[in-house]
Order: C-alpha cells, then structure tokens, then sequence
C-alpha cells in the first residue's frame, strides 16, 4: 500500500509539475502575443504617419504647381498685351524699319541658336547646318523685330524665375 501511496504521490507531483509548466509557457505565449501585438500595432502607427506626410507633401507639390502654372498664364495674357501695345506704337514710328548693325544682330542670332540648340534637337536631317536661314532684303534685323522680341523674352525669363521659384519653395517644404 505503500508502494501505490508513494506511486500516487509522485504522479500527483509529476502531474502538479507539467501542469505548472504548461501554464508557464501558456503565459510566455500570452507574453510573446501582447508584445508582437503593440509592436504591430507601432508599426501600423508608423506607417499611417509616413503616408499621411507623404500624401500632405504631395497635396503640397500639387498646389505649389498650380499655383505656378497660374501665374504663367497671367504673364502671358500680360506679355501678349504689352505685345500689341508696343506693335502699335512701333508702326507709327519710322525708326522701326531702320537696320540694326550687323555686328549686333549677327550675335543676337548666334546666341539664340546657341540657346536653341541646347534644348532643341534636330529633326530635319537636311536642315540648315549653319543654323542661318535667308536674310531678308540686306536687313537681318530691324529695331522693329528687336522691340517684338524683347517682351516676349522678359516673359519667358519671367515664367522660368517662377517656376525656379516653386521649385525651391517646394524643395524647403519638403525639409
């Protein structure tokens, strides 16, 4: 009888000790899921947060854009009606139809081809190789022609300015 009290007494001990255990890793299971939890749930709030700054940034770029692109439309519609007020004027005044000296308008040319060039690639494998196209009547350029060009020139600096100008505003929001 002995035999089976200590038998049952050191089941009983065995069975109290796997129990123990299993709640024991039962609560580290518990553990690991609570913290995998609030690491999950830091992550998501992380991520909410990028998003949330990445779409303000982008909202912010859309509207630095538009509000460029406005702009440029209003230096044109100013541009195009300074164009025709200095048209007006140039006609009624003799001095337009003079000659600008070679020396000047052939570096006028030269530069605006220079400029073109960069930006613009040929298409026309015929094309004018020099660049120079048919001087009219002994004149390449007329005090005229040089007073059309100069607003829209200002213009297309103007245009440019502000668009270098959001850039930068759109390039310090994003610091």
């Amino acid at each position: 009888m002995m035999k089976i009290h200590l038998l049952l007494t050191g089941c009983a001990l065995a069975a109290a000790f796997g129990a123990g255990w299993s709640l024991q890793g039962i609560r580290w299971d518990a553990d690991v899921a609570v913290r995998d939890k609030q690491a999950s749930e830091l992550r998501q709030t992380q991520q909410q947060s990028i998003i949330a700054q990445q779409a303000f940034t982008f909202q912010r770029v859309n509207q630095i854009a538009a509000d460029a692109y406005q702009h440029s439309l209003s230096i044109k519609a100013d541009s195009d009606e300074k164009q025709i007020i200095y048209r007006t004027a140039v006609k009624r005044d003799p001095v337009g139809r003079q000659c600008v000296p070679d020396a000047v308008s052939g570096r006028l040319l030269d530069d605006a081809h220079r400029l073109r060039a960069r930006v613009v690639h040929r298409v026309a494998p015929d094309a004018d190789a020099a660049g120079h196209g048919a001087v009219t009547a002994g004149c390449r350029l007329t005090y005229a022609q040089a007073v059309y060009w100069i607003e829209p020139l200002l213009a297309a600096l103007e245009q440019a300015n502000s668009q270098l100008d959001a850039i930068r505003t759109a390039q310090a929001d994003r610091k």
